[in-house]
């Protein structure tokens, strides 16, 4: 199995049987994170959805952590489009979204998912 496989497996998984904030919790910290929440106001619920629907093909790209409180963790990037309101804006338009997905594998532990929304940047 691959090892996208095994994260997007796993992922599924976890949103489905896991609890946030023990094993996956959403990045709300950064200003790009802020900005896409005021933007779009989706639900827990709704980012768990578009979560649920992530497969192989959305797949882009692992590398490095560039976090320094993350310094050894692995960034599994996907991109997903998903069409999503506007919270000002009463026309729907499809906004590809960029989901950036940190797996921790502390010496162990059971991995934690540390998710972040915010819209693609290389739009």
């Amino acid at each position: 199995m691959e090892i996208v496989d095994l994260i997007v497996g796993r992922l599924h998984e976890t949103i489905r049987n896991g609890e946030i904030g023990l094993d996956y919790t959403f990045d709300c910290n950064r200003e790009k994170n802020k900005s896409f929440d005021r933007e779009y106001n989706l639900s827990i619920s709704k980012k768990e959805e578009i979560l649920l629907k992530l497969e192989r093909e959305h797949y882009v790209k692992s590398e490095e952590s560039m976090n320094k409180e993350h310094i050894n963790d692995t960034v599994h990037i996907f991109k997903i489009n998903e069409k999503l309101m506007p919270r000002y804006d009463e026309l729907a338009d499809y906004r590809l979204v960029c989901i950036y997905i940190k797996v921790t594998w502390p010496e162990g532990k059971e991995p934690m998912f540390i998710i972040s929304f915010h819209e693609d940047e290389e739009i």
